[in-house]
């Protein structure tokens, strides 16, 4: 039986917390600082799964770092790895480990924004605005959207996410 797009929410949420837990990527980012959930994460719309974590500004060597850990205790599939330098994200990095667990179809992805306080603040702020206006019932919609335009790769359109809930 499929379920429906907020049991899929439910059901995803349960695992996403879960799979932080026992990858410890808060301890692995304690030297960093502290992880700041974001995004359908954050905002619990989920509807694939994918983790969305800001983190304070890191090096390359920390981030590998804490890659390297992830790729030697868990099912790392791919790590994706970016010197961000244009738009509104700047002087940041991201990292994008990819793990392979669930039966979703597609391994679990995070997306781990490595940015200045400011951007993280900005960010938040505008997730908390949107979270202090959602009702049970335009959650349920969000959902439904976006179990809608789930594409072949079992996920939604790239940034389509925050355009959703504006």
């Amino acid at each position: 039986m499929a379920l429906t797009p907020l049991e899929r929410a439910a059901k995803l949420k349960l695992e996403a917390d879960e799979l932080l837990d026992t990858i410890r990527l808060a301890e692995l980012c304690r030297g960093i600082g502290p992880l700041t959930p974001t995004g359908s994460y954050y905002l619990d719309v989920m509807a694939y799964p994918d983790i969305d974590l800001h983190l304070p500004p890191a090096t390359p060597r920390q981030l590998f770092e804490v890659v390297t850990y992830l790729a030697e205790h868990h099912p790392v599939v791919r790590v994706n790895f970016l010197n961000l330098g244009a738009g509104p994200i700047k002087d940041g990095r991201y990292i994008k480990p990819v793990i392979d667990v669930g039966d979703w179809g597609r391994p679990w992805k995070i997306d781990i924004w490595a940015v200045d306080q400011e951007f993280i603040d900005r960010q938040r702020a505008e997730l908390d605005a949107l979270k202090a206006k959602m009702t049970p019932a335009l959650r349920v919609l969000i959902l439904e959207y976006k179990a809608a335009i789930l594409n072949e790769e079992g996920r939604t359109p790239m940034y389509s996410g925050i355009h959703i809930y504006r």
